[in-house]
C-alpha cells in the first residue's frame, strides 16, 4: 500500500515539474516572438531602409460656405499620405 502512494507520489511530481518546464518554454517562446515583432517594425522605421516609400504633402483650400450664417474665412490643411 505504501509502495503504491510512492508510485503515485512520484508520479505526480513528475508530472508537475513537466509542466512547469513547458510553461517556462513557452513563455521563453512568446518572448521571443515578442522581440523579434518589435525589431521587426523598428527596422522597418529605419531612414533609408525603404527608398520606394515617400512622403507625399496634399495641400486643400477650403472655401467658406456661401449660405451659412457664420462668416468664414477661407483656409487650407494639408493631407499627408505615404506611399
Amino acid at each position: 500500500m505504501k509502495r503504491t502512494f510512492l508510485v503515485l507520489g512520484l508520479f505526480a511530481l513528475t508530472g508537475c515539474a513537466g509542466r512547469s518546464q513547458f510553461q517556462k518554454g513557452y513563455e521563453r517562446g512568446a518572448a521571443d516572438t515578442v522581440k523579434r515583432q518589435y525589431w521587426i517594425a523598428q527596422n522597418l522605421q529605419k531612414p533609408g531602409k525603404n527608398p520606394e516609400r515617400h512622403l507625399s504633402v496634399y495641400k486643400l483650400t477650403v472655401p467658406p460656405d456661401p449660405d451659412a450664417k457664420v462668416k468664414t474665412v477661407p483656409y487650407e490643411i494639408a493631407i499627408p499620405i505615404v506611399n
